[in-house]
């Protein structure tokens, strides 16, 4: 409810006809619910300037977890304050209230703002000051369904302190009434408030490991400034780092504007780092696509993925040609987008083609290693997708002999296999799918010197005779097909 509204006298819940009584002149449009969620989006992802977590609370609320934040303002009040002043600049009416707990800090600043319920040196304490700050506030401020707000209206509670004034057995005993599940809502809801029951918050952004802040004195409009700042920024994050022997692997500068909007700049890198002057050379890479507007007034440094990065003696060669190929990638991915600079990934999967498979190049590890000599011998070059061929072969199990490719006849000189591969049976592919097909591999080479890698998908069937494979999988013995797979050297 804004502030013109009350003036006219008008109050929240009110029914149109009634709100039309008392202002007639009273102009209404339809919600746009959307609209409204996408607002209220937009105000939380700002107000991850004050702390790192932000939950939206219903339809109309804020939740921000300011535990060890109050002292980067100057304390509870400053941060409060400053906060207020920045949303009546920005033209946002709102009732900001401050509690050890969830559930009191909703209760105040929806029916008694401008509170800070500090917290005290005892438990004891601190529960006899939130119940002093509760005790006036009506139930509903509790959070309660309709019905239940209802039933304690007809019972004469209509304050929490009333609720509060009667013993924990008296009031479960005084609402049997109530459907069970209203009357544990209700308990719970009072034990929430009072600290007694935790009541976790789930953060609307992913919570950064690392996290610096540069606020500016004055709006910056030019990104030179941006572009100064930068490097120091980057530096001090880096020493923090370095004391708990991590590198960096996705960082994410995030840019307040002075009109409540944010943008942010994420970049990554193929290795964990700690080089401050390559990760600075990266964001200035991506500096172009701020945009000032009417100005900058906070930069906030946040590492959102990191990798453990213990102090290194003097690297060899190898490891000084590897870190400088790693950066020249990043600067790449950050140059041409993620999507442009890739490489091959290990994936759990004894099929060829799928073993491997393209990720961007700061994606992460590659994966799981298998052992070399755990493996036959694999092709220089893999097709992406094998290839049929017409093949003229011993049955019911042999090397092919003569072979059609691409339109191209070949003769086979030499051979070695089978090596047999089968089919992934744990995964959800239909009973009749070619996936389910046995494979066997040969290395041929043909009259002039080229070296293939071929496979049967499928056996002959033999008159008479069941293998265990043909026994286990029937499809084994369906017309087999000949493919050509990779090319050796």
């Amino acid at each position: 409810m804004s502030l013109a509204a009350e003036n006219l006298g008008l109050s929240a819940g009110m029914t149109l006809a009634e709100a039309r009584a008392v202002a007639p002149t009273l102009e209404t449009f339809p919600t746009d619910e959307q609209a409204d969620a996408s607002a209220l989006d937009r105000l939380a992802r700002w107000c991850d300037r004050y702390s790192p977590m932000v939950a939206i609370d219903g339809t109309d609320g804020l939740l921000l977890d300011i535990t060890g934040c109050g002292h980067l303002f100057g304390g509870e009040h400053a941060l409060v304050s400053d906060l207020s002043k920045r949303l009546k600049r920005s033209g946002i009416s709102a009732q900001i209230a401050v509690a050890g707990t969830v559930g009191t800090a909703s209760a105040l600043a929806r029916y008694a703002p401008g509170q800070i319920i500090a917290q005290k040196k005892t438990k004891a304490e601190t529960e006899a000051a939130l119940i002093a700050a509760l005790a006036a506030l009506p139930v509903k401020a509790l959070r309660l369904h309709d019905s239940s707000i209802l039933t304690l209206h007809r019972l004469g509670l209509k304050r929490i302190g009333d609720l509060l004034a009667l013993p924990r057995p008296a009031l479960a005993r005084r609402f049997r009434g109530m459907p069970s599940k209203d009357i544990i809502d209700l308990l719970t809801r009072l034990d929430q408030a009072l600290g007694r029951k935790p009541e976790p918050i789930t953060p609307l952004l992913p919570l950064p490991l690392w996290r610096l802040r540069h606020p500016f004195i004055e709006p910056v409009l030019h990104l030179a400034a941006v572009e100064a700042v930068l490097p120091s920024l980057v530096k001090d994050l880096m020493h923090s780092l370095q004391e708990a022997e991590v590198g960096v692997r996705r960082l994410t500068l995030s840019a307040f504007r002075v009109d409540g909007s944010v943008q942010n700049i994420r970049v990554g890198t193929n290795h964990p780092s700690r080089d401050a002057e390559h990760l600075a050379r990266l964001f200035t890479e991506k500096l172009p696509a701020l945009t000032c507007g009417f100005g900058f007034d906070l930069l906030m440094l946040s590492v959102t993925e990191s990798e453990r990065l213990p102090p290194a003696q003097i690297a060899t060669v190898r490891e000084v040609e590897a870190e400088a190929t790693a950066k020249v990638l990043d600067r790449l991915s950050t140059r041409l987008g993620a999507g442009a600079v890739m490489q091959l990934k290990h994936r759990h999967s004894h099929i060829p083609e799928r073993a491997q498979s393209y990720v961007p190049a700061y994606s992460g590890p590659l994966g799981w290693q298998t052992h070399p000599g755990r493996l036959a011998m694999r092709p220089n070059r893999l097709l992406m997708r094998p290839e049929a061929m017409d093949v003229i072969s011993e049955v019911p199990e042999g090397a092919p002999r003569q072979f059609r490719w691409r339109r191209v006849e070949h003769r086979v000189s030499k051979a070695e296999g089978p090596e047999r591969i089968a089919d992934e049976w744990w995964l959800a592919t239909g009973p009749d799918s070619p996936e389910r097909l046995t494979r066997d591999y040969y290395r041929i080479e043909v009259d002039d010197g080229a070296r293939f890698w071929v496979f049967r998908r499928g056996l002959y069937a033999v008159p008479g005779v069941r293998s265990a494979e043909t026994v286990n999988n029937p499809l084994n013995a369906q017309n087999p097909c000949w493919f050509m797979h990779g090319f050796f050297a």
